[in-house]
């Protein structure tokens, strides 16, 4: 019991320090500026620190935001929420053909430079759910770097 205790204890520790809230207040102003220009309208942000970048979790429209921004004010990525009828019908094909049975749960649209990905959970009754990573034109993503980047479990 006391192990599982301390190593409770251990992996919280571990997890709190790897992001931590911060108020606006203690983020530079240039990465401020950036989601006022970048993302008027924005509202009810919330702000973490992880290592050197700011992210930032906001609302525009009722849509949650995500937005990852480093020291210098520019965006390394970003992603929104968005509803299965916007999904490119290239994606909905594969996941249809690769996850028989599958049913698509919630999609996140993912922004970095000039790519866009789309990040896709979907579930099956009795079956653990699953996050998949893909490009615009329905190519399934493997990359490591890519896939930790985007926190794909």
């Amino acid at each position: 019991m006391r192990l599982t205790l301390l190593f409770a204890v251990a992996i919280s520790t571990c997890l709190l320090s790897c992001s931590q809230d911060i108020p606006a207040s203690k983020v530079p102003s240039v990465v401020l500026n950036t989601v006022q220009l970048k993302f008027p309208g924005s509202t009810s942000i919330e702000w973490e620190k992880k290592k050197s970048q700011y992210e930032a979790e906001f609302n525009i429209d009722s849509t949650e935001h995500n937005v990852f921004i480093n020291e210098n004010g520019e965006v390394i990525w970003y992603k929104t929420k968005i509803k299965e009828t916007v999904l490119p019908p290239q994606i909905i094909s594969a996941i249809t053909r690769e996850q028989q049975g599958y049913t698509i749960d919630e999609i996140e649209k993912i922004s970095t430079g000039d790519s866009t990905y789309y990040l896709v959970e979907v579930e099956l009754k009795g079956k653990k759910d699953k996050e998949l990573l893909y490009a615009s034109d329905g190519t399934s993503i493997q990359n490591i770097e890519l896939l930790k980047l985007f926190n794909v479990k």
